[in-house]
Order: structure tokens, then sequence, then C-alpha cells
């Protein structure tokens, strides 16, 4: 048993190597108190410290990954007689899965980072590296590869197999933040985002139509695409036009790291509302923008047919000239179209919409709504969370998520302060440690922040101010 979970551990944390190198914060920071982060989810968020300093690396390295069809116990299983073999269960796979099926991950590496107070207002500079991966399989490919083409029979059944393919994003992030009081009840907030994009892979259109004939069976195939890439890409060919190799230029990394030519911008907008004395409500829009790639850009496009009629058994035993043939005539399919367009990819955009109703001076209850855009799909979380900061050296926050049909996910947050130094630790899925077979994300979050004159800004926030909150009619 012990070996069992190990595995499926180990294949957890493999994942998330996978994904290393690919903004990711958790929904459980959002209603935490004193965390500088919770701002890059709202910019309305004000720090009760007079100066946040974030260190390069260390102030809040952030990842998530995820899917939306399976667990890794649905994927992986034990092997008959053999508990420490794992084998692919293709058939547990096809029952989780949707139409729009997806694997997605992304980190947010911290630069530099900074928050002052200037009278009313917060100003705030980041500068972070963000990544995002998505990998997309239509159920049309899944069933494909599970069961054939048995059920795509005739002219008017073809099998289309569309939306599949890679996108990639790494670029870095130059943030500028105010937040500012109106009233006494509304604070507002917005960060202004310029963009500098290292690489990218856009798949932009892909389409195969298989049609099996319904007398013959032949197969009439019939593809439709179009990839986007920028980056430090090398495509050799050979004599004939056939792709040899792509290969990825690592002799000068610093050119394309501090690369500026493929520029874009941002934005985050952010408020919250103080009803009354119980209930605060509170709603952000996060990474709107987008990247527009126009140095080292190549695109591949493809558009063939081809009808393969079948393959005899005497030829493949005797004569191997018909089965050169059908080598030959799919080679058309690597002598991709090259050229060099430019192109745009968009931000991967989140809306939140929460509240928080006070049971005590130092513990509320939160209700958290977000919504995840990644390109065509969708992801839909709910968060339920109690925050609480019973002491002026540490705040918490226990959580529960209900995202992508999972209703396990457990999340913890922890901030300790001890003088200008503050360490936070936060998860959405705390379950993922100790069952992963039944895991379907993972989320984390750490840091080291620096703040000072922490506690002294009570005068300019009302919503800071517990005991100046209580003395104001907020209706």
């Amino acid at each position: 048993m012990f070996k069992q979970k190990t595995i499926y551990t180990i294949l957890v944390i493999a994942s998330l190597m996978i994904f290393k190198s690919v903004s990711a914060q958790t929904n459980t920071i959002y209603f935490m108190d004193g965390i500088h982060q919770s701002l890059y989810l709202n910019p309305s968020y004000q720090d009760n410290c007079n100066t946040f300093i974030g260190l390069p690396g260390l102030s809040g390295i952030n990842l998530q990954v995820g899917n939306n069809a399976f667990t890794f116990g649905n994927l992986f299983q034990e092997k008959a007689n053999s508990p420490d073999t794992l084998v692919i269960n293709f058939n547990d796979i096809k029952s989780g899965l949707q139409n729009s099926n997806y694997v997605i991950g992304s980190t947010a590496v911290p630069v530099l980072g900074l928050g002052f107070w200037l009278k009313r207002s917060y100003f705030t500079f980041n500068i972070t590296n963000k990544t995002s991966v998505k990998l997309s399989v239509p159920l049309e490919l899944a069933t494909l590869i599970t069961e054939g083409n048995g059920n795509y029979i005739g002219d008017d059944n073809p099998l289309v197999i569309s939306n599949f393919g890679p996108q990639f994003t790494n670029y870095h992030e130059f943030a500028f933040g105010l937040s500012r009081q109106i009233t006494h009840r509304l604070f507002v907030g917005a960060r202004l985002k310029l963009l500098f994009g290292i690489a990218s892979a856009q798949t932009k259109n892909s389409t195969v139509k298989i049609t099996t004939q319904e007398k013959t069976y032949e197969l009439d195939i019939e593809t439709d695409m179009l990839l986007n890439l920028s980056g430090p890409v090398t495509v050799t060919r050979d004599s004939e036009g056939n792709i040899n190799n792509i290969d990825i230029d690592t002799t000068d990394p610093l050119a394309y790291a501090i690369n500026t030519g493929n520029m874009g911008v941002g934005i985050d907008l952010g408020a919250n509302y103080q009803f009354n004395d119980e209930f605060k409500f509170f709603a952000s829009v996060t990474d709107l923008g987008f990247i527009n790639w126009h140095t080292n850009v190549i695109n591949f496009k493809q558009k063939e047919s081809y009808s393969f009629s079948g393959l005899s058994l005497d030829s493949i035993n005797t004569d191997y000239s018909e089965f050169d043939a059908i080598l030959d005539s799919l080679e058309r399919f690597t002598n991709l179209n090259e050229s060099s367009i430019d192109y745009i990819t968009a931000l991967n955009a989140n809306i939140y919409m929460g509240a928080t109703y006070e049971l005590a001076e130092f513990m509320n209850l939160g209700l958290l709504s977000k919504t995840a855009f990644y390109q065509k799909d969708i992801m839909q979380a709910f968060t339920l969370s109690t925050n609480f900061t019973p002491a002026k050296w540490f705040s918490g926050s226990l959580s529960y998520t209900v995202s992508n049909k999972q209703f396990t996910n457990f999340g913890i947050g922890m901030a300790f302060k001890g003088g200008p130094f503050q360490i936070y630790l936060l998860t959405d899925n705390l379950n993922a440690a100790f069952w992963p077979k039944q895991s379907k994300a993972v989320t984390f979050q750490i840091g080291l922040n620096l703040n000072f004159g922490c506690g002294k800004r009570d005068d300019y926030s009302i919503i800071n101010n517990k005991k100046r909150k209580k003395d104001i009619d907020f209706m």
C-alpha cells in the first residue's frame, strides 16, 4: 500500500516538474489578511504596511497543474499480480472524457516587487516572469485512439477532429498598480501591464477530417492546420523540403531573456465594497490583454488530402512497392508550408466575484467564484473559506474548492510575521499530498516578503481599521 501511494505521489511531482518552466495564484489567498500577493487577484487590495519589498524568486513562486477529465487513478492502474507496476487504463480515461478535454499548467516567478503609500493611495510595481501551457484533446481524438473509426462510416458521417494541440506562452510582465479609497465604503484599484514575449507556440487552427467509405472502407483524410511559433527555434529540411528536425537554439539564452521585440499590454481591475459592519463584497478581472509576436516568428501551415485504400497482405509478403508508395504519399504531411507572419495571442483572463461575512474581529467567512478563460475553454471554480487573524504575527485560512467536477479540494493558508519578514504558504489542494490518486489538480504558492511600517496605515484605510469602522454608519 505504501509503495502504491508513493508511486502516485511521484507522478504528481513529475507533473509539476513537467510544468516547472511554465500566473497561477491560489484561490485561498484572495481573502487572506495581510499578504501583498492578494492584489494580483484584486488590485484594490491595500497593505497596512508603509512599504513592501519583493525579493527575486522568493516573494511568491506560484504553480498550477490540472486537467478537467481524469485523476491519476483513472490514468494509471496497477498491473494484475504486480502492484508496483502501473499501466494506462484507457477504459477509465474514456469514462471521464468530455467534449473538450485539456491539461493546463502555469507558473509565475517574481523578479522584483515594490509597494508603498503616498497620501491616500497605495502604489505597486512588479516584474514577473509568467508561463502558461495548455494541451487540448477533443473527445473525437480520444475516441479514435481508443475505439478506432468504426462509428464513423459514410460520406455523411465523417470523423472531424478539431481544436487540438498545444498552447504555450512565456513572457515578462511589468505591472504598475494603484489602489485608492473612493469613499468610506468603496475601494478601487488597477494594474497596468507592459508585456514582453519571450517564447510562444500557438495552434491557431487544427482540423483533421476522416471519411470512411461505406462499401470499400477506403479512408479519405483531409488536414487543415496552422501552428505559430516564436522563440529560439531553428528548422532544418531535407532536399525535398520535408522537415528533418526542429532544434532549440541555446547558444545565447540571455538575448531571448531580454528580448523586447514582442510587446503587449494588459490590465487588472478590481474593487471592494464595505456594505455594512459584517458584509464586504469583492469583484475583479485579471489578465485582460494580448501580446503581438513579430520577432523570430515561424508559421507552419498544412492543407493536405490523402486517400488510403488499404494494403494487401500479398504486397507486404512479396512486394514492398505498394507499401513504399503509401509512405511516399504520407511524406506530404511533413512538408509544411513555412512563413513568417506576425500573430497575436490573448492572455488567459480571469473573473472573480466574492463576499465575506465577519464572524468576529479576527475571523470571517468567504465565498469566491472564479471563472478562468483558456482560449475557447472555460473553467469554473467556487471556494468557501474561513479566514482568521488571531495574532499580529499570524494569519490563516481553511478553504474548500469545487473545480473541474472535483469535490475533494481542501486548502490551507498560513502566514507568519517576524520583524520585517513574512513567510507564507498556501495550497488549494492539500488533499493531493495525501490522496494523489484521486487528484485532478495541484496548486501551490510559497513566498518570503519584506514589510516595513506595518500597522501604521489604519488612518487611511477604514476597511483595515476595525475600530474606526465600527463608528461609521455604512447604511
